[in-house]
């Protein structure tokens, strides 16, 4: 079997005389099926090495000559409508590109450093899946909790999550829950991710004035019932947002930020008042993606104890396991971690020898109760974690640990978390 690198060299034949777009196109190429996150151009002694990223790990696939490095730079800057940096250290684009039925967005980002432009490409695949909410891996209680809101269709459901979390399937199945042919209903989106029937969708437009406050405050004015707003990233949007959901409307709201907590640390950075905030949010979910386990090759797994007292300094296990008998996940009669069954994989050709097989959702909900807004009013968001325990849902991590002990990942995936 070659490797990776002498793929390149077979593939990727560098001469002065070989077009610059030609020779992105192969790179572009050789990292998608590589299955890579990230393509990394960085200036190194030989040149511009060119690196591919996967799962935490990066791999020197090959070095461009200097006289080459210039025009596959010009090349990916044309391409992802990246201007010649003026004094910034960093400078955003993107492209797309069609892939074997699948629409490949590449994210760009040019930085730059004492040794010259070193220009970052982060892949995407778009082949949207729209899921039913019983479908996206919530606990039972955390689903029921997440109908009842969207039953309701009052206030503003909030879902968290940093970059390629999967908030933005998360809104789209919750406003597809609700969505109805008598129903008005809007989106306000960076980018529209899936067409939906029935539904007024809007992609903002930033240069030409069309603003994420400026599209809330319009939808103020019409009679969209339910308005999903892709993400509130400054003052003007989620105070507009909240505004929009006292005013009758039912909103469904994405935030960039990892965690409950943190989500509610960005809004009050934002300026956002407690009482603004008590009164117009309902719930808050947050939500990851975490590696899930090939389902064709799994054999058992013996974690040593060192990751068990991890664990354990971490999480109430025995607290952890009422829920889980209440909530029908486990019937064992184990009371230690240790004495569950849990799972690695050996590697197949159906995982391509990585033993992982597409990303499961974890999460974390917090419905907005009385006691809740006192601690919010009080600023004392370090109390939050210990509400959403109270409140007998899961958090992040332990809602890992059920995945995991139920051979959906591994513990390994749980460890990272704490």
């Amino acid at each position: 079997m070659h490797s990776l690198r002498e793929k390149v060299k077979e593939q990727l034949v560098l001469s002065s005389d070989v077009k610059s777009l030609r020779i992105i196109d192969k790179i572009l190429h050789l990292a998608i099926a590589a299955e890579a996150e990230e393509i990394i151009f960085e200036p190194d002694r030989e040149g511009l090495a060119v690196v591919f990223h996967s799962h935490g790990e990066g791999k020197k696939i090959f070095v461009l000559s200097e006289k080459i490095a210039a025009s596959v730079r010009q090349g990916l800057k044309a391409a992802g409508g990246v201007y010649p940096l003026t004094g910034k250290n960093l400078t955003d684009g993107k492209f797309k590109k069609d892939f074997l039925g699948y629409k490949i967005v590449f994210s760009l980002a040019v930085r730059a450093t004492s040794a010259g432009e070193k220009i970052i490409v982060g892949l995407q695949k778009k082949q949207f899946e729209l899921k039913g909410v019983g479908r996206l891996g919530l606990a039972k209680k955390s689903a029921e909790a997440v109908k009842r809101i969207l039953q309701k269709r009052k206030g503003l459901l909030l879902v968290a999550g940093s970059g390629d979390s999967g908030v933005t399937t998360t809104l789209y199945s919750f406003l597809n829950y609700v969505n109805q042919p008598h129903l008005s209903a809007a989106t306000i989106e960076k980018e529209i991710a899936c067409d939906l029937p029935n539904v007024n969708q809007s992609r903002l437009d930033p240069l030409s004035g069309f603003s994420a406050d400026l599209a809330i405050r319009s939808l103020a004015r019409q009679d969209s019932e339910v308005v999903m707003i892709g993400e509130l990233d400054d003052f003007y949007t989620a105070e507009a947002a909240m505004q929009l959901a006292l005013s009758g409307h039912f909103v469904l709201a994405g935030v960039n930020s990892p965690t409950i907590v943190s989500a509610l640390s960005v809004l009050r950075d934002l300026s956002v008042s407690a009482p603004l905030f008590n009164a117009a949010v309902k719930l808050v979910l947050a939500q990851r993606l975490i590696d899930g386990n090939c389902p064709y090759c799994l054999v058992k797994d013996r974690p040593n104890t060192n990751t068990f007292k991890k664990i354990k300094e971490k999480i109430n296990f025995n607290e952890l396991l009422k829920k889980m008998r209440r909530d029908r996940i486990v019937s064992s009669r184990a009371s230690r971690p240790e004495q569950f069954t849990f799972y690695k994989n050996k590697g197949c050709a159906k995982c391509r020898q990585t033993g992982k097989l597409g990303k499961i959702g974890i999460f974390e909900i917090l419905e907005i109760t009385p006691a809740v807004k006192k601690i919010i009013k009080a600023n004392h968001l370090n109390l939050i974690g210990t509400e959403i325990i109270k409140q007998g849902n899961y958090s992040l991590a332990e809602d890992a640990l059920t995945k995991a002990m139920n051979g959906l990942t591994k513990i390994s995936e749980v460890v990272k978390l704490l």
